[in-house]
Parts: C-alpha cells; structure tokens; sequence
C-alpha cells in the first residue's frame, strides 16, 4: 500500500516545528520547549500569528528599575507550567536568587522561554545565605524569595482581549540583557 503525503502542509491544522521557529522568529528549541510545557496547546496558524505578533518588552538601562525578569527553568519531563497551580508555580521559583532586602513589593515577571506567563510581586525576601565561593575567595550570597502570582497565562497563544496594569505584558516576550537579574522594563 502506498504511503499518501502532501507536499504542503494544511496550515489549519498543524505547522512543523521548524517553520513555525522561522515565521516567530525564536529558535526551534525554544518553541518545542514551549509545546512540551503546554504553553503552546496547538501548533496551527492562528497560534503561530499570535506568538509572532506577541511584541517585546524592551529593557531601558536609563530608567529606574521597575521590574525583576526571572527566568524559569523547568523540565517538561518532570512537571509542565500549563498542568501547575500558581502555588507550585510560586514555591519553583523561590530561589536562591542574589538580590538584596530592597526587592520586597518589586513587580516580578515570570518568563519562560521568554516569554511573560505571569506577573506578580516580591512578597519576602529571606536571610542572606552563602552560595558559593567565587575564584577570589569572596562569598556569593543568595536569598530565597517569596512571589506573589498576580495574573497567569495558561496558554500563550490566548492572550486577554482587553487587558489593563501588569495584565498587558502577559504573552509578550521580555528582551533582556545579560547585565544581571534585575531589569527595568518598559512596555
């Protein structure tokens, strides 16, 4: 029996990973990274259309510092955001992080990827903690975090129609340097 394949796929339907990277401008892995997390439930056109158009919250060096950017990483073999409580979400990130007292009430934004799935605030900031030693012999000290989850996207291809305050970054990608944890952003 003949195998039946088409030459074009049915954007309706599904695109191939590969293609959909092209057209969202991210790498391949970062995109599958993002369907193993469920972040990305379908990969057809109109998802495709929406993390393209998704926009970026560019950094400014200039301005006073408004909100913490952190980064998650979590292995989608192990637990997937889009199957997680904000409470779970919130203990994943608790740290240890290298921030001082003065991050408690600062706006965090949860990204992965990226991408911005949740907002929310530093609740507490706890003791300051030995991480590591660094070459010279100096004390890298951390602390454990307290976050708050405020507003959360499930999936980013369904961001809210009309949505106000911190909502409005939500699904849209953060662009941040590599100069330390703490950013300014401005929408």
């Amino acid at each position: 029996m003949p195998t039946v394949r088409s030459t074009k796929p049915n954007p309706d339907e599904h695109l191939p990973v590969a293609l959909a990277a092209r057209i969202i401008g991210i790498d391949r892995s970062s995109l599958a990274h993002l369907i193993d997390h469920g972040l990305v439930p379908r990969l057809n056109l109109e998802a495709v259309r929406a993390l393209a158009t998704s926009g970026e919250v560019a950094a400014k060096v200039a301005d006073d510092p408004g909100h913490l950017v952190i980064r998650m990483d979590v292995y989608p073999t192990v637990q997937r955001i889009a199957d997680m409580s904000d409470d779970e979400l919130a203990r994943i990130i608790e740290g240890p992080h290298r921030l001082t007292d003065s991050a408690v009430g600062r706006k965090v934004l949860l990204c992965v990827r990226s991408f911005v799935i949740a907002t929310g605030y530093v609740e507490t900031v706890g003791a300051p903690v030995v991480q590591r030693t660094d070459r010279r012999g100096r004390e890298i000290i951390a602390r454990s975090v307290e976050v708050r989850i405020e507003h959360r996207l499930d999936s980013l291809t369904v961001r809210p129609s009309k949505a106000a305050g911190e909502a409005r970054l939500l699904g849209r990608r953060a662009r941040v340097g590599t100069g330390g944890v703490v950013l300014p952003l401005q929408p």
